[in-house]
């Protein structure tokens, strides 16, 4: 039996991505995922990209276990990781398989539903409270930002500078440090970054994301 692994992501959820399978058109499970009688964010689902594969439900359960264990799955009976498309894509082409190549239609499609997306997600989301750094952690505080699947930056935060200490060098802003942070360990990409919406930082314990701080 054949069927589609599929990788959808939602402006709504930076830096998490849906990985899961249908038996049918990847749209067809597109539509179903944005329908309104489901729960879904502010924003619709687009595809990343998509593959078709054998015996699919064997190749989501190889995906999950895969993702499971070198990124962080936000719910153990969801279908949620917080990866990038490039380290899915990894994973992806290790599989058997033909890329499924959208439509020019679906591709208009797409841009007419994020333009529409980012006029209601001006309504839909929390207000941003602040991003100065001297309000939103506390000294001593871990900052991290992660690039793929285990290439990551572990800072501490430092008030009597207002700014971020790793590896003994000295970051201003949340944006420096991620930008450093890629011309180090990801020479290929662009160094420009949003460090406010990359990084994360500790809190009771546990890692939270930056963005609503």
């Amino acid at each position: 039996m054949s069927g589609y692994i599929y990788c959808f992501s939602n402006k709504s959820m930076p830096g998490i991505l849906k990985v899961g399978m249908t038996e049918r058109n990847p749209k067809i499970r597109l539509n179903e995922a944005n329908s309104s009688d489901t729960w879904r964010p502010p924003t619709s689902y687009k595809i990343e990209f998509a593959k078709k594969v054998l015996n699919p439900k064997e190749k989501e359960t190889t995906l999950h276990t895969l993702l499971s264990q070198y990124t962080e799955r936000i719910n153990p009976k969801r279908e949620f990781f917080r990866v990038s498309p490039e380290e899915v894509k990894t994973f992806f082409d290790l599989i058997d398989g033909d890329l499924w190549v959208k439509e020019e239609e679906e591709e208009e499609e797409e841009e007419e539903e994020e333009e529409e997306g980012n006029q209601s997600i001006i309504s839909n989301l929390p207000v941003v409270k602040s991003r100065d750094m001297s309000k939103c952690f506390t000294n001593g505080q871990q900052i991290r930002h992660t690039i793929g699947i285990n290439k990551t930056w572990i800072g501490i935060y430092d008030s009597s500078k207002n700014g971020i200490i790793c590896d003994t060098k000295f970051y201003k802003s949340l944006s420096g440090f991620a930008e450093m942070h890629y011309s180090i360990d990801r020479t290929d990409r662009v160094k420009s970054a949003n460090g406010w919406k990359e990084c994360e930082c500790e809190v009771d314990g546990k890692w939270i994301s930056t963005f609503n701080l």
